[in-house]
């Protein structure tokens, strides 16, 4: 998750820079129309506009793998989650169990109390 949220922190810095160089260079003055195109420009241009829509494209598809990973983890923190309340019912129900037992020793012990004592003093 740590990984996912870098890249997606390194891919709007690189998009950001692309929009400046994109920005620079539609605010750079232009050349006279009678003049010869500058064809770098052209190029640098179409290739930054490239380079942007690779970026788009990258940061949408980590988008989407993020918008997976979260819907997992949320169905696997809900099963979690129904697992825990399972188990604590269960629990409840042993800790419930024993302590009828233990009332049920306590009494064995207290009718095999006046016995004992009988048995012993005779």
């Amino acid at each position: 998750m740590q990984d996912i949220t870098e890249l997606e922190r390194r891919i709007s810095a690189a998009l950001a820079r692309i929009g400046q160089g994109i920005e620079a260079l539609a605010t750079a003055a232009p050349e006279p129309a009678t003049g010869p195109v500058d064809e770098s420009a052209l190029v640098e241009i179409g290739r930054l506009n490239d380079a942007l829509d690779e970026e788009k494209m990258a940061n949408a598809q980590l988008n989407e793998r993020l918008r997976v990973l979260r819907a997992r983890e949320g169905e696997g923190r809900a099963e979690l989650e129904a697992k825990v309340a399972e188990l604590e019912s269960e629990l409840a129900a042993l800790r419930a169990e024993r302590a009828q037992e233990a009332a049920e020793i306590a009494e064995i012990v207290a009718a095999l109390t006046p016995i004992v004592e009988e048995t012993t003093h005779a």
